[in-house]
């Protein structure tokens, strides 16, 4: 069971585990106990009574003490209250276990639907099942993954079992169905599939302005409706939330919409600037000279990943967020984390403050419901990847090297002088960051380093089941290899220690987590990741 010190309860057994927990918390791994002081996190866990089936309770720990004045001459009573006190506590430790598992798979629950968040992942996964993708990335969508193949067609497989669920037959031409497989938005969206009927034979001449389908199903299969894009798209593809974007270009600049898959409702419009062709002093171009009607016609491509949608036309590209926000190529949809609406304690929110042109710092500002400034702390905001899905108590920002401050009242609690790269999970317990070649975790509330660890291979994406943190890297740091093959590597959050090491050799594997579960995924098929039993699911709480 993981540990959990800050969750509260009205119930009194609740308390009496979350004390029990404590005190397995702070047990050092050679003798039991903790060896430093202010119950510092020296790696002990809820596995160590999980494993010997022991159970300590605040009875227990009070007991000892020197018999009260006059216990003796009660002592013909005792028997009586012995016996009721033994069936209270028998009871008690019934009742605080049901309870304790109930806010065990509640706390899953919430992990998992996290974007890298995953169902307790207790030992090494193999290979469950696999099938072929097809023409395009896969969608996962309520349970499925959806994998697209010739001519339209669309296949649903179950995300746990692999079994074929369903299969649609769409209009002929080239079909991507969404949202993707790595993005983290998947939960409860719509399946939107977008085909290019032009670039199917005897579709049609391309230039007819009407291009794009666009469908949408229900997860039996159904279609509940279909579209045709028109006004001249030059491209388009499907988003999380029955959304599609499309990209029509001008002179100058290519014009990216974000509209309802159905309705066509616009939700936000972007202008990709297209810089023009150099010319010499006397306006030539040095090509040769062509009709306007023989000039080549720059592609625009569209390609929506990991919640992200990447604009291409000719050597201009860039990058927009699930909102429309303009976004760099490293960041992901996980990385928003305490920076969303309303993100923080009691509803506040963070406003960034960031002009160098007027030499204003980078500061953050939190902002109450009622939109009254709390407080502001200076520092460029330093958002983890990943989190366990709990609203953060502690803000970390950069300024340089990294501080921790009070989430509620922005009082300063730690400082650090690393300058770290990514902070890569953040927990009510503990923050794990890259800084150089180590992997470094923190104490969330007092900056006290718990452990850290080299890393000689490259860390590219992190996840989460609460209790460890999962590292998906390139390259093998046994084998020293030159990055062909992928390795998945639990640590655990308490101490550092390798708890178990998937590698996936050959063909290049993306490792991906959607709907609480891991998938690899390579140019060809998609494997899904996992123990095979229930268990993998709601997890194995003997080995945790």
């Amino acid at each position: 069971m993981a540990p959990r010190r800050r969750e509260h309860d009205a119930h009194a057994v609740e308390l009496v585990e979350v004390a029990e927990l404590d005190d397995d918390f702070d047990a050092g791994p050679a003798t039991g106990r903790a060896t430093g002081s202010g119950g510092a996190h020296q790696g002990g866990t809820a596995a160590g009574r999980a494993r010997d089936g022991s159970s300590s309770t605040g009875a227990e720990r009070t007991s000892g003490g020197a018999e009260a004045p006059g216990e003796r001459g009660r002592a013909r009573g005792r028997p009586v209250r012995v016996v009721v006190a033994v069936v209270l506590l028998v009871c008690g430790v019934g009742a605080s276990l049901a309870v304790g598992a109930v806010l065990e798979r509640a706390r899953a629950d919430r992990v998992a639907a996290q974007a890298g968040g995953l169902w307790p992942v207790a030992s090494e996964p193999a290979s469950l099942w696999r099938a072929s993708t097809g023409e395009g990335l896969p969608a996962a969508v309520d349970g499925q993954v959806v994998l697209t193949g010739p001519e339209g067609t669309a296949t649903a497989r179950d995300i746990t079992t692999g079994d074929e669920l369903w299969t649609a037959h769409l209009p002929p031409g080239a079909t991507t169905c969404g949202p993707d497989l790595l993005d983290p938005a998947v939960h409860g969206s719509p399946l939107v599939c977008v085909t290019d009927r032009g670039a199917s034979a005897g579709a049609g001449p391309r230039d007819d302005g009407f291009p794009f389908l666009v469908t949408v199903l229900d997860r039996t299969g159904q279609v509940v409706g279909s579209r045709v894009l028109s006004d001249g798209a030059e491209a388009a593809t499907p988003l999380a939330g029955g959304r599609v974007a499309t990209a029509v270009r001008g002179a100058d600049a290519v014009v990216v919409t974000w509209e309802g898959a159905l309705d066509g409702a616009v939700e936000r419009v972007r202008t990709v600037g297209v810089a023009p062709a150099p010319v010499d002093a006397v306006g030539s171009t040095g090509a040769e000279e062509t009709s306007t009607a023989d000039a080549p016609v720059e592609d625009v491509g569209l390609v929506a990943a990991r919640g992200l949608l990447h604009v291409r036309s000719g050597d201009v590209s860039e990058t927009f967020d699930a909102a429309g926000d303009p976004s760099s190529e490293f960041s992901s949809a996980q990385a928003r984390g305490w920076l969303q609406e309303g993100g923080l304690p009691g509803g506040s929110s963070a406003r960034v403050v960031d002009d160098r042109r007027t030499g204003q710092e980078d500061r953050v500002d939190v902002v109450g419901p009622d939109g009254r400034q709390r407080f502001s702390v200076d520092g460029e905001p330093f958002v983890p990847q990943v989190t366990d899905s709990g609203i953060p108590q502690v803000l970390v920002v950069r300024m340089p090297g990294f501080t921790g401050y009070d989430a509620t009242t922005g009082q300063r609690l730690w400082h650090r002088e690393e300058w770290p790269e990514v902070l890569w999970l953040q927990t009510d317990d503990v923050v794990v960051m890259e800084s150089g070649s180590r992997l470094l975790a923190v104490e969330t509330r007092t900056g006290r380093e718990v452990w850290q660890r080299w890393l000689p291979t490259e860390i590219v994406r992190v996840f989460t089941d609460g209790d460890s943190v999962l590292l998906a890297t390139i390259g093998d740091e046994l084998r020293g290899t030159d990055g062909a093959s992928t390795s998945v590597v639990s640590v655990n959050l308490f101490d550092g220690r390798t708890e178990w090491r998937r590698t996936l050799d050959g063909e290049y594997y993306e490792v991906v987590s959607a709907q609480g579960v891991l998938f690899a995924v390579t140019r060809t098929e998609v494997v899904r990741l996992g123990r095979g039993t229930r268990r993998d699911r709601v997890g194995d709480l003997s080995h945790r």
